[in-house]
């Protein structure tokens, strides 16, 4: 028994030494870790200097009703048949570009010829009617001067004899007709144009008035939109509007020229169109988006450079009452021009680093 409790008393000194021991390593480390701690902070803490600080403030910005449209020829082209007759040959496809004076269909002109040949055999009998009423007025005049016939006759003979060269002109300008119908029978482009739509195939039947093709005359452009009902009274003939189109990020400036005071019943929009400036690189089909100014509103904006991000995270540093640079989240808006709105996480009259670097850190003095 003493040997027992000799050594159950050894064993609880050894435990209360390791406890011992483990308290006085474990404050040790604590102790260590403030230090280190303090040490760290102080040394990420650093003056800056070539910061450019900024106040926030508000500011009016428009509020913009963004509207897509297409882009089209200001004149466009519906190239028709004036006879009737199969399509033979369409010589261009969409997309091409034509000048004036191009062949663009050919059509087959069988019946054109046959109405031409049957024109001037109407002539020919024409001609021989009259022939034979001016034979019988010479007759006539004859025997009413023996007075064998009555003048009655005479007078008959003459209103056949004008009959007869009224039936003349009228088949001789209908065969001058039917000879300007053929020339028809190839349609010509009138004009500089791009071949927007081909509504037409070889071997179909072209009725005189039908389109066949559909051009684009090269030269001035509009954007083409529909408004909503509630937003038509924000525009004006002669509005000035900033429109982007596709191939740029740049703005154009587009004037309204036409304003459609005829609401659709199904979309309930009107069709507006705009005006674009001169440029080549504009072209019938791009996609553009009129800006309508739709009111203004007072809101806070801070520049774009003052961005900023810290581990994935968007926002600005400020300036405190003592110089100190803080990383403040803010949540963002909408852009305007070199401007972006917060919505919130800052307040008007906040200082904020309108520069900040990638070396910039939370706790920094500015200088």
């Amino acid at each position: 028994m003493k040997i027992y409790s000799f050594f159950s008393d050894w064993l609880l000194s050894q435990y209360h030494g390791r406890i011992i021991l483990l308290f006085a390593v474990v404050l040790f480390s604590m102790v260590a870790c403030e230090d280190g701690d303090s040490s760290v902070s102080t040394s990420n803490s650093q003056p800056v200097r070539d910061v450019i600080i900024r106040k926030v403030e508000q500011q009016l910005i428009p509020v913009i009703l963004p509207i897509p449209g297409t882009v089209v020829s200001k004149n466009r082209l519906k190239v028709a048949s004036r006879i009737t007759g199969f399509i033979e040959k369409i010589t261009v496809d969409e997309g091409a570009i034509v000048q004036p004076g191009d062949i663009l269909v050919e059509i087959d002109n069988a019946q054109v010829e046959a109405a031409i040949k049957s024109a001037d055999a109407t002539v020919l009998a024409a001609k021989a009617d009259l022939l034979d009423a001016k034979g019988d007025v010479i007759r006539i005049a004859k025997l009413v001067k023996s007075k064998i016939v009555a003048k009655d006759d005479l007078r008959n003979a003459n209103v056949r004899r004008a009959q007869a060269i009224a039936k003349l002109a009228t088949a001789e300008a209908e065969v001058t007709a039917k000879r300007q119908d053929r020339r028809y029978s190839n349609i010509i482009s009138p004009v500089h144009a791009l071949v927007r739509e081909r509504l037409r195939d070889p071997g179909d039947l072209a009725t005189a008035g039908e389109p066949i093709l559909q051009l684009d005359v090269v030269g001035d452009m509009e954007l083409e939109i529909y408004l909503p009902s509630t937003s038509i009274s924000n525009v004006t003939i002669g509005q000035l509007i900033n429109v982007q189109v596709e191939f740029s990020n740049e703005l154009l400036e587009g004037k309204i020229i036409n304003i459609v005071r005829s609401v659709n019943e199904i979309t309930r929009r009107y069709k507006v169109r705009l005006l674009l400036p001169p440029n080549e690189k504009l072209a019938p089909g791009q996609f553009g988006k009129a800006q309508i100014i739709l009111r203004n509103e007072n809101v806070i904006v801070i520049p774009t450079s003052a961005i900023t991000e810290r581990a994935g995270i968007e926002g600005v540093f400020i300036v405190d009452d003592s110089n100190t640079l803080r990383f403040r989240s803010i949540r963002l808006g909408k852009a305007w021009q070199d401007m972006r709105v917060v919505i919130a996480g800052l307040e008007s009259g906040t200082l904020i680093v309108t520069n900040p670097s990638i070396v910039l850190h939370d706790g920094d003095v500015a200088k």
